[in-house]
């Protein structure tokens, strides 16, 4: 989730945490404006996709076909869409439009952290895990140093990031567990299809829980069956839970006793 840096570009080596204070603005009067929507590599979160293909009234599918590329999750094997550039001369954002960002109300979560780069780790000693920050400096954008001072936590409320990161929350501590796992372990190509569909891919896992076993294999209260028919976010809830019992076996989802009893259990995407 980053937007792509220059040879001229640079992370600030700073570590910064909710706290740190930054000053930046970015203004339509300053000559960079809409600059960062050039030429960037811009990676979907699961809240990223839900939002944008609900703005543009699409289907999962539709809105993954037309506007996003396959990528990988940095020193992972784990799948992630990226945002699809215009095939033009500076390889714009396709929704980005004259006065600025078409969707900015819907627009993804680097856009929103931007100028900011935003990680977490997790510390074994105390098993916990921590968000961190830091700057990122391109030498296109003229907003550093500008405008008013603001703490990590002030921007993350004013540009309205801390929804996404409650919604994510769930997909980014799947990312941790992989990364822990080190680069010699191997993830299954099924695997790593069960994991693009769950986190990405939400109407066609709806369509997965509804029309194939799966209710007879897991147990899903009436209540959360109605939920997740019609709310997307419901859905996606479902879907990091049984992505951490099928892969991570957290047991987040009860199986059934006669289907527990049988093993192994196989619930096919």
């Amino acid at each position: 989730m980053r937007v792509q840096k220059g040879k001229n570009d640079l992370i600030a080596p700073v570590q910064m945490d909710i706290n740190s204070t930054f000053t930046f603005a970015c203004e339509k009067e300053m000559a960079c404006f809409t600059q960062c929507c050039k030429d960037a590599h811009i990676m979907l979160t699961p809240c990223d996709v839900i939002r944008m293909k609900q703005r543009l009234g699409l289907s999962s599918d539709e809105f993954l076909q037309i506007y996003t590329t396959l990528g990988y999750i940095e020193k992972t094997d784990l799948p992630i869409p990226v945002m699809k550039m215009l095939e033009d001369e500076k390889k714009t954002c396709p929704f980005l439009v004259e006065s600025g960002c078409g969707i900015y109300e819907d627009r993804p979560l680097t856009c929103r952290y931007y100028p900011l780069s935003a990680g977490m780790f997790h510390n074994r000693d105390l098993n916990s895990d921590k968000h961190f920050f830091a700057l990122v400096k391109e030498s296109r954008c003229l907003g550093h140093d500008l405008g008013r001072e603001l703490t990590i936590e002030e921007w993350r409320k004013d540009q309205g990031i801390i929804p996404y990161d409650e919604t994510n929350i769930g997909w980014t501590e799947m990312i941790l567990k992989r990364k822990s796992l080190g680069p010699f372990v191997t993830i299954p190509e099924k695997t790593l299809q069960m994991f693009f569909m769950g986190c990405y891919n939400v109407d066609r896992f709806r369509r997965f829980v509804f029309d194939s076993l799966f209710l007879n294999v897991y147990i899903v209260s009436e209540e959360r069956k109605k939920k997740i028919l019609e709310d997307d976010l419901a859905m996606l809830g479902l879907a990091f839970d049984w992505l951490k019992t099928t892969l991570m076996g957290e047991g987040k989802l009860e199986i059934r006793e006669q289907v527990a009893e049988t093993n192994p259990v196989e619930v096919d995407a």
